[in-house]
């Protein structure tokens, strides 16, 4: 069984898709995927890439918005040899109608850093 790690990035000029590996351990695959989210958020403290790094083992998918144009989604999906991938693992990410809104709801609430929401 292989473990293949996968990084959606979104910025503010481009959504870019990248196959980071293949791991033969599921442990592996969630080390390799924490490393690509210390990359991208240089700030996380200790704490949050344990965090991080547990959800990745157990739920095999992270997803981090630093900004309302600036995101992170990482997927941990099971392969077997020779055998096509499970229904439930071919998906890798999807935009839902609460992922639309909770963009907007991000972009009111935190806009370059700022807090913009009013009561």
């Amino acid at each position: 069984m292989a473990y293949i790690v996968t990084k959606l990035l979104t910025t503010e000029k481009s959504t870019e898709f990248f196959l980071i590996g293949s791991f033969s351990d599921m442990k592996q695959a969630a080390a390799a995927a924490t490393d690509e989210y210390k990359e991208y958020n240089k700030q996380a403290s200790f704490m949050n890439l344990e965090m991080i790094n547990e959800w990745l083992s157990t739920r095999g998918e992270y997803s981090f918005r630093k900004d309302r144009n600036n995101r992170i989604q990482l997927d941990i999906s099971i392969a077997e040899e020779n055998q096509i991938i499970q229904k439930d693992h071919q998906c890798i990410f999807t935009c839902t109608d609460a992922d639309t809104e909770f963009v907007k709801l991000s972009g009111a609430l935190v806009s370059d850093g700022e807090k913009k929401a009013e009561i």
